[in-house]
C-alpha cells in the first residue's frame, strides 16, 4: 500500500492545492508530484520534505506517518503554522498566497489546532475590526455561516472581519467596532462570502529585558 503518497494526496486536497501549485512551493515538477502520490518515487528525499510539510501544512513527523493521534483527533500535531500577511485584497488568502514566515507552534496551545488552520496578521491600520496591527488572528477554512461568531468574509471584492450573529428570523447580522456598513446593510449576511472562522486572536507586544 502506498501511504505516504496517499497521505500527500489527502493533505493537498484539504489545502486546496493542485498539483502544480504544490510543485511550484515544493520546488519540484507537477510530474513528481505525481509520482509520488501514485508510488511510482516511494521516498521523498530530505531536502524536499520540509518544504513539503510546510506547503501541505502539516509536521514531517505526521507527513511520514510518525505521529498519528490514536483516538483519531482532529488536532493535528505540527510545529510550525503558516503566517499570511491579511490586506483588504481576496488574493491574500487565495490558492497562490504565500506565507511570510511559519509561526512556531511553542506559543500556541496545540489543542487549539486543527490541521488545515493558519494565522493571519493585518497590514493596514484601521482597515480590519477586532483585529489592529500586531495581532495575530487564527483563521479556520470556513465556506458558510457556522454558528454565531468572528468570521473573515468578502464583500464587494474585499476582505473584512467581522463578528456574524443569527437572530431568531434566521436573519444573519453583521457587526463591526468600525461599522462601514449601511444599517440595511447589516442584516444581509448571505451577500457575504465566508471564507474563515476567527476562533482566537492574539496581541503580540514586544518585550524589552
Amino acid at each position: 500500500m502506498n501511504e505516504l503518497g496517499e497521505r500527500i494526496r489527502k493533505l493537498r486536497e484539504q489545502c486546496g492545492l493542485s498539483k502544480a501549485e504544490l510543485a511550484r512551493r515544493v520546488g519540484v515538477s507537477d510530474v513528481t508530484i505525481s509520482y509520488w502520490e501514485n508510488g511510482t518515487i516511494k521516498r521523498v528525499g530530505h531536502s524536499r520534505l520540509e518544504p513539503l510539510a510546510k506547503a501541505l501544512r502539516c509536521s514531517i513527523g505526521h507527513l511520514l506517518g510518525n505521529d498519528r493521534d490514536a483516538h483519531g483527533s482532529s488536532h493535528a500535531i505540527l510545529s510550525s503554522l503558516p503566517l499570511y500577511p491579511l490586506t483588504t485584497s481576496p488574493e491574500a488568502i487565495g490558492i497562490s498566497a504565500m506565507p511570510i514566515s511559519h509561526f512556531p507552534m511553542g506559543f500556541i496551545d496545540n489543542e487549539l489546532i486543527k490541521k488545515d488552520d493558519y494565522l493571519l496578521t493585518p497590514q493596514h491600520p484601521g482597515h480590519f475590526d477586532f483585529c489592529p496591527p500586531g495581532t495575530l488572528m487564527l483563521a479556520r477554512k470556513c465556506p458558510r455561516f457556522d454558528g454565531n461568531g468572528l468570521y473573515l468574509v468578502e464583500k464587494n471584492a474585499r476582505l473584512m472581519v467581522k463578528r456574524v450573529e443569527q437572530d431568531f428570523n434566521m436573519i444573519l447580522n453583521v457587526f463591526g467596532d468600525i461599522d462601514t456598513c449601511n444599517p440595511e446593510e447589516r442584516t444581509h449576511g448571505d451577500t457575504l462570502v465566508f471564507h474563515a472562522t476567527i476562533p482566537a486572536i492574539w496581541s503580540m507586544k514586544i518585550m524589552n529585558f
